[in-house]
């Protein structure tokens, strides 16, 4: 064989062996490519509440007692505060159910306007707050008119809780769980795919509060009426986003 045609067969054997490389690379691109069109992600969220009937409630009081002396307010204030927690023992409350929240003494300056030029004094304020805790959610109304009778002249406000929220955010949870699969089953199927596997779940926090009632300070004390208290239901809330490949 002379050397030219020796030479052309070997530069088409090499020829050759790059063209097959380059199809199985090919074959090998298409298929990745092919695999990769075939997967995808439904992301989706599920969200549930939960509701229970309240089985706690936390009352706040307080008494606020204003002097140009200090220890004035502050004696005045004692003496009221321990007239509430009395009544309030009376009534069958434990110690435990009635705790202290809050103590404050704090002054400003009043402007005495009758001089001329106005001349300022000052005022001592002090304010103590207690929280009652009681089961006894029938006698709420029972306790705030107790307590104003005694001497009580501000209330905060009331909240409603229940003592299980742990088992009601589980149960809140699941159900969350069991909506985000129920909306990626019909978003697969109105797409025409199938779900292969769960890819991530996220559980998202959910602000919790319990049922608050306000109540308006009755001023008049001698008032027989009872305060009427009607506690709504506690909800208790979840949020899961869940990921599916199909």
């Amino acid at each position: 064989m002379g050397k030219t045609r020796k030479g052309l067969w070997i530069v088409g054997c090499l020829v050759m062996l790059l063209a097959g490389i380059a199809i199985a690379t090919s074959f090998d691109f298409d298929a990745a490519a092919q695999t990769s069109t075939n997967t995808g992600v439904i992301r989706v969220s599920g969200d549930a509440v939960v509701t229970a009937a309240p089985d706690v409630a936390y009352i706040s009081l307080g008494v606020e007692t204003r002097d140009q002396l200090a220890e004035n307010a502050s004696q005045q204030n004692a003496e009221i505060m321990s007239k509430i927690i009395a009544a309030l023992k009376e009534f069958g409350l434990r110690d435990q159910e009635i705790t202290t929240s809050g103590y404050y003494i704090y002054s400003y300056q009043e402007p005495e306007r009758s001089s001329d030029p106005i001349s300022y004094y000052t005022v001592y304020t002090v304010r103590n707050q207690v929280n009652v805790r009681t089961n006894r959610l029938e006698d709420v109304g029972t306790i705030i008119d107790l307590a104003i009778k005694a001497g009580a002249n501000q209330v905060q406000g009331i909240s409603f809780d229940t003592e299980n929220k742990a088992e009601l955010q589980l149960i809140a949870l699941e159900n969350a769980t069991r909506q985000a699969r129920e909306k990626a089953e019909a978003i697969a199927k109105a797409a025409g795919v199938s779900i292969k596997e769960t890819v991530s779940i996220t559980e998202q926090s959910e602000t919790y509060a319990p049922y608050t009632e306000a109540v308006m300070f009755r001023a008049s004390a001698a008032d027989s009426a009872k305060t009427p208290i009607n506690p709504g239901d506690v909800e208790v809330k979840a949020r899961v986003v869940i990921e599916y490949q199909f």
